[in-house]
């Protein structure tokens, strides 16, 4: 039976709950429905109502149900509209063919709408029907005698998904078409009021979005400035505390130093503020606390740089590369004196009663006992051993000696007894001395192959005090000087070159109460080293016996300090405090490493024994520096073990030269004249220019980053060349600029490679245009009004120039236009001119190196106001120093009379360290330092 499908039939309007059915085929039109039923619900739709016309679609209406086919028909009977969406997958699909055969069955064909989707629609006016041989895109068994004349269809083959119907311009007049019989509107009118409605909509929502914008930002203000309030004070608090926690750590960094390295990391991480990045980078000079099996008792170094520490057992470890301890086979009694042999590979333990043992450390992963001898007669505690070049072992105690062939130590020979007044043995083992009972003289003896002993000299060694242990006496390794302690505060040096006439040197005093308890000499004999009671290290500079010269006091120590070894590069002192008391199975003794340089604290990492003053330079990489300069030398910087000594380059100048990488960093130059060396290997550098004569090196050198351009200038005061150095065979000279000030850091290229700057002959700085094959041009000039410009450096913005002064002021410029520079900020005046300048790769941190000896970094994170953050321990003064960070940031090269010295100043590097060396801080001291914060350890 059909139905007409007119309002006023089943019942009237509210009979039909849709406007329309949509059918479809699932496989190819689900989204093109969903498009189409969401633009058609929206057309001509006032912004307040949910929508205007009803639509029924399978996915959007119907509930899960057994029954599928009853509910469909239940939609179908409840809408006055059939759209068909026509494609070939809906004339094969058997619901859409079930929906129509419904619809033309029970309803009428003027109620039915078709939306082309794809495929083929071809009308035939002579059948009045579809041209069936070409049509695919509706069903032809329902649909053949459905139409009496050609009904229109809507195309909508444009139509692919819901992006296209919010974009595409037919989208309303398409909607129109289909809108138009559902409502009984015509056409025009059906655009003409979307239209309207679109742009009434438009109004209300830029409306809208208008005030809520602007109630927002009124909220968003409020709520920024309340924000800013509470995170300002907040941070506020943080730098309060992270300052408090520095100057805490400061205060202990000696007497407890783990704790000081907790507190400086625990500091950091509430606040990066200058003085805790200072902080960090000084901190290497803080002692490092090394515990051993139980207490310790004794140390020493290998001449490869193991660290033996010896307790109620040995541990072996290699400090300088960090290698985690290993233990050494169990002993039966705690070990009281350790020794290695010159080459390292054969170490030496002396117990609580006397016994000896000989083990095989050449591979310090696993130690292996070769002998245990005899044990020294009288079974007293050992309390010296020396093995001698000669392949001896020197056994002390205070009731007597041995000496043993240790040449095959597997199987050690008994040599000979020595006396209980034996005291020290030389490195060679060729000389020992003896005390005289209740007298304060010494006895030097030769010690023959057989053992035995001739006397050679007697002296009075110490006047006025008593000699007392072993320990208090010590040859220096060379065999030239004799160090005796006493039990007061003096220690003195004997030249003993030729042993039959010992020659007095000047005394040495100790700041003590009861006397210096360990004397050592640094491997070059340049230093040494005085332990008291009072837990004071007290370094003196050697070199000259005749004027020796009091350097740095190493205190702190919570016990008197009982035996001393020097690092086999005499960059560290390891110290074993100890007590008076006989008593060794309470011995609280603890051990404590400290950086020094010479006989001055330092806070570097690395000393190079380097000559001439001449600025570092890294390679591209950051994995070699060239150093010196009176020769040049290579090294390899790779962070994961000491710097190595690759290669040398002779100076072709008596005064040596400036050495620099060229940009791909397979070459280094220098000059002057300009000459260069191929590194491909660099451990054999290939001169370029074999024969080049020179008569004078050059002072100052500077690479350009961009292009292969180099800029020099031969002596303080000397002439200014710019180099093209693209023919490494035959350097290009470019130009002169004219005589210029400024010391060895005084040129500086920009980062772009556009630009020069120099000095000129009356201090301020000049500006020039630099480019290959083309000579420099003057573009503008800096003014210095202070003082005269002595150092320069650009930052990793070419816009930015940094200028050091003969006053000791940093000061900052803007030359992006360099014909105007800007003067954007100074740092406050400092003691004599500025002679090495560097400027870290973040822009942030920069070091200088000044007439006064010291090496400053400044926090350059505001640029009007440079903050020096710290003044690095160095080992002592570096007047004419020059600077220079690695191309990642990670390290500090100065160079100065002494050498040149390396710096860690990556703070994570630094951070990870002072973790790995101190042990996690404890409740009780986190309640004592931070009371106000939770227990949250920095290392945890």
């Amino acid at each position: 039976m059909s139905r007409s499908g007119s309002r006023g039939q089943e019942g009237g309007a509210d009979a039909y709950a849709y406007d329309a059915f949509v059918s479809y085929s699932h496989a190819w039109d689900k989204d093109v429905a969903k498009a189409f039923q969401s633009a058609l619900q929206g057309f001509d739709r006032p912004w307040y109502r949910p929508r205007s016309l009803k639509l029924f679609r399978d996915e959007t209406n119907l509930a899960a149900s057994p029954h599928l086919w009853r509910e469909i028909e239940r939609g179908l009977t409840r809408s006055r509209w059939l759209v068909v969406m026509a494609s070939p997958p809906a004339a094969a699909s058997p619901w859409v063919r079930q929906e129509i055969r419904w619809w033309l069955t029970h309803r009428s064909a003027d109620t039915l709408l078709i939306g082309w989707t794809d495929g083929t629609l071809v009308w035939d006016s002579d059948r009045a029907s579809f041209d069936w041989s070409r049509t695919d895109a509706l069903p032809h068994e329902e649909m053949a005698r459905a139409f009496g004349q050609e009904p229109r269809w809507i195309d909508l083959r444009w139509l692919r998904g819901a992006e296209q119907a919010g974009a595409d311009p037919r989208l309303i007049e398409s909607m129109a078409e289909f809108v138009a019989p559902l409502t009984g509107k015509s056409k025009d009118e059906l655009i003409g009021d979307h239209v309207r409605q679109r742009r009434r909509t438009r109004h209300w929502v830029q409306a809208t979005v208008t005030v809520l914008t602007m109630l927002f930002l009124i909220a968003v203000a409020g709520g920024i400035t309340a924000l800013d309030q509470r995170d300002n004070a907040r941070a506020q608090t943080l730098v309060a505390q992270s300052r408090q926690l520095v100057a805490e750590a400061s205060s202990i960094r000696d007497t407890q130093p783990d704790l000081a390295r907790q507190l400086m990391v625990e500091a950091y991480r509430l606040a990066p503020t200058a003085e805790a990045a200072g902080a960090l980078i000084d901190s290497y000079a803080m002692p490092r606390v090394v515990h051993g099996p139980g207490a310790v008792r004794a140390a020493a170094y290998s001449s490869r740089g193991l660290l033996a520490v010896a307790g109620d057992g040995v541990r072996l470890s290699d400090p300088a590369r960090g290698t985690p301890p290993v233990s050494v086979d169990p002993v039966r009694h705690p070990v009281t004196a350790v020794a290695f042999s010159p080459d390292g590979r054969l170490l030496a333990l002396g117990g609580a009663h006397g016994e000896v043992r000989l083990l095989d450390v050449t591979d310090a992963r696993s130690p292996r006992t070769l002998a245990v001898p005899s044990a020294v007669p009288g079974r007293g505690q050992v309390l010296v051993l020396v093995l001698t070049s000669g392949g001896r072992l020197v056994a002390m105690t205070d009731k007597g000696g041995l000496v043993l062939d240790v040449q095959d130590p597997a199987r050690p020979k008994f040599l000979g007894s020595l006396p209980a007044a034996a005291v020290a043995a030389s490195p060679r083992g060729d000389l020992i001395a003896t005390r005289v009972r209740g007298e304060e003289r010494l006895r030097l003896w030769t010690l023959s192959r057989s053992a035995r002993l001739r006397p050679v000299a007697a002296f009075t060694a110490l006047p006025g005090g008593a000699v007392g242990e072993p320990r208090q006496i010590a040859f220096s390794p060379n065999g030239r000087l004799l160090a005796v302690a006493g039990d007061d505060s003096r220690v003195s040096l004997w030249d003993i070159a030729d042993p039959d006439r010992p020659v007095a040197r000047p005394e040495l005093y100790a700041q003590t109460r009861f006397g210096v308890l360990a004397v050592a000499f640094s491997p070059d004999a340049t230093t040494l080293a005085a332990g008291d009671s009072d837990g004071t290290v007290g370094l003196w500079d050697v070199s000259d016996p005749l004027r020796p010269r009091s350097g740095a006091r190493l205190s702190g120590h919570p016990t008197a300090v009982g035996g001393l070894s020097f690092s086999p590069d005499g960059s560290t002192v390891a110290a074993v405090g100890v007590t008076k008391s006989t008593d060794i199975g309470t011995d609280p003794g603890t051990l404590r490493l400290w950086a020094v340089s010479g006989s001055e604290r330092t806070s570097a990492f690395a000393t190079l024994p380097t000559t001439g003053i001449f600025p570092p330079a890294f390679s591209p990489d950051g994995r070699l520096l060239a150093a010196g300069g009176a020769p040049t030398t290579l090294w390899r910087i790779d962070g994961t073990r000491p710097p190595r000594l690759m290669a040398t380059v002779d100076s072709y100048a008596a005064g040596g030269q400036a050495a620099a990488f060229g940009a791909a960093g397979r070459t280094l130059v220098s000059g002057l004249p300009v000459k260069a060396w191929d590194l491909t290997d660099p451990a054999k550098p290939r001169d370029l220019a074999p024969g080049t004569i020179r008569t004078a090196g050059a002072e100052a050198l500077s690479m350009n980053p961009v292009l292969p351009l180099m800029a020099t200038r031969a002596a303080p005061g000397g002439t200014v060349q710019v180099w093209d150095i693209g023919a490494r065979k035959r350097p290009l000279l470019l130009g002169t600029l004219g005589d210029a000030l400024g010391k060895g850091q005084a040129l500086a290229f920009s980062p772009d490679g556009a630009l020069l700057a120099a000095p000129n002959r009356e201090g301020a700085v000049r500006l020039w245009r630099v480019a290959r094959h083309a000579r420099p041009t003057p573009v503008g000039d800096i003014p210095v009004a202070r003082g005269k410009a002595t150092a320069l450096a650009f930052g990793p913005s070419h816009r930015t120039l940094l200028v050091g002064d003969e006053s000791g002021r940093l000061t900052t410029w803007d030359v992006s236009h360099p014909g105007r520079p800007v003067r954007k900020g100074a740092s406050a005046w400092r003691t004599g001119a500025i002679t090495g300048l560097a400027l870290h790769p973040g822009g942030k941190l920069a070091a200088t190196a000044g007439l006064d000896g010291r090496i400053r970094l400044w926090d350059l994170s505001t640029p009007a106001h440079p903050v020096e953050v710290t003044s690095l321990s160095g080992g002592g003064l570096f007047p004419f120093a020059t600077v220079d960070f690695s191309p990642d940031g990670g390290l500090l090269a100065v160079s100065g009379d002494r050498g040149v010295r390396l710096w860690t100043v990556d703070r994570t590097d630094i951070l990870r360290r002072l973790c790995a060396e101190s042990p996690r801080i404890s409740p009780d001291q986190w309640t004592q330092y931070l009371p106000d914060r939770p227990y949250d350890p920095p290392c945890a």
